[in-house]
């Protein structure tokens, strides 16, 4: 009796184990993970009407948008991507971003990381879309 609920307790636990491992390995949520990221820390500044760096984050068109200074997202590859080494530079150099307020904590850098090497998969249409906060004062 006693090696039964062992087993049991054993399959239960693996069980659960097995679970939080699945949720871990869950691939990143545009919508939910990335887009509020980006809204917070990345559109006030690139956006259509301060375009800073030749770079508006509003919608997926227009980040993958060609540019002079080359791509900023590549899918696949977050190590080659601008997006995501700009936020791991030292914060006294001047690419990096954001280049005023707090930096991105690295929990979310990670997931930008992660997103990308995902393949930086960013809906169409409404739930893409991202709208500049306007947080600073006379907008």
């Amino acid at each position: 009796m006693k090696t039964s609920r062992q087993t049991v307790l054993a399959v239960c636990l693996l069980t659960i184990a097995t679970a939080l491992q699945a949720a871990d390995d869950a691939p990143v949520d545009f919508i939910k993970q990335i887009k509020p990221i980006l809204a917070d820390r990345c559109v006030e500044c690139h956006n259509s009407e301060t375009l800073l760096g030749e770079l508006n984050l509003q919608t997926r068109a227009l980040a993958f948008a060609k540019r002079k200074a080359g791509p900023v997202i590549v899918p696949k590859n977050a190590d080659k991507s601008m997006l995501y080494l700009v936020l791991t530079l030292p914060p006294k150099d001047k690419k990096a971003m954001p280049a005023t307020g707090h930096r991105i904590p690295k929990d979310e850098m990670n997931l930008i990381r992660q997103w990308i090497s995902e393949g930086a998969a960013w809906p169409e249409g409404r739930d893409g879309a991202i709208t500049p906060q306007h947080k600073k004062s006379g907008k």
